[in-house]
Parts: structure tokens; C-alpha cells; sequence
């Protein structure tokens, strides 16, 4: 035939029959490259890194909160079990484990003050401030509670 032109056509239909039962393969032209779908990959990884670093970062940090209130009920509590001292019984005692709580460290500190001024040092005023800090690796400066006893 002339004037006639083979042309690749878009859509090859292959048709087979293989023991009675008859299968058809068809290959469009319409679809994805394999450059696409490397493109689309690292767009998706850039996006997923953008979002994953700061999303793990934060859960790393989310155990804060539940580390300074248990810190502060330890404080709390050392400062119930002095409440049943007389105000001149109380003594400081040196940074210690606390039984029970492993990563935690507590702390008390007794100074005699003015009771009218509590930064200015009065040893025959009567009045006491009890600090108990409690440390952990993850809080800085630690959780203090702080209380003035008096002997009134």
C-alpha cells in the first residue's frame, strides 16, 4: 500500500489463549515514567523529613511536664514529713536519691532568716525557711517548694 505509514501505536492489545481461557495484556502509553515516580519519592521523603524531625523532637520532650510534677509531689511530700518537726528539730540534709524514684534527687536546706525579710539572715529571730529541691537529669535548676516555719 502506498502512502501507507506504520506508526507505534499508543495502545497495544495483545490477546492469548492458553488452554481454553483467553487473557488479554494491554500496555497504554498514558502512565508514569520512572523519572516521575523518583521525583515524587524524594518530594515525599523532603516533605516526611520536614515534618518527622520536629514531630520526634517534641515527643522527646513530652515527658517534661510528668517529670516536674512527680518531682514537685516529692518536694511536697518531704515538706509534709517536716510539718510533724518542731520548728527547731528541722536540720538540712545533703543532696540524696530518693528511695523508690531512682532518677530523682532531693535536697533541704534550712536557713534562719528575719521574719520580716526572708533573704536577710536572723539566727534568733524564730522564724526558719525550708527549702527542699528535688533534682533530675532533664530539669535543669530542679523543682523547689519552699516553706516558713516559725516558732510562735
Amino acid at each position: 500500500m502506498a502512502g501507507t505509514e506504520t506508526r507505534p501505536t499508543e495502545n497495544l492489545k495483545i490477546r492469548m489463549s492458553l488452554g481454553g481461557q483467553e487473557f488479554r495484556i494491554c500496555r497504554n502509553a498514558a502512565g508514569f515514567t520512572l523519572m516521575e515516580v523518583i521525583m515524587i519519592i524524594v518530594i515525599v521523603s523532603v516533605f516526611m523529613a520536614a515534618i518527622g524531625i520536629p514531630l520526634l523532637s517534641s515527643l522527646r520532650e513530652s515527658d517534661l511536664p510528668e517529670i516536674s510534677t512527680i518531682a514537685y509531689f516529692l518536694g511536697l511530700e518531704k515538706l509534709e514529713e517536716l510539718a510533724g518537726q518542731t520548728t527547731g528539730s528541722i536540720s538540712a540534709e545533703a543532696k540524696a536519691a530518693v528511695s523508690g524514684y531512682g532518677d530523682y534527687e532531693r535536697e533541704v536546706v534550712v536557713a534562719d532568716v528575719d521574719c520580716d525579710d526572708l533573704t536577710t539572715s536572723d539566727p534568733g529571730s524564730g522564724c526558719r525557711k525550708v527549702t527542699v529541691t528535688v533534682y533530675h537529669s532533664r530539669i535543669s535548676n530542679g523543682v523547689s517548694l519552699v516553706s516558713l516555719r516559725t516558732a510562735y
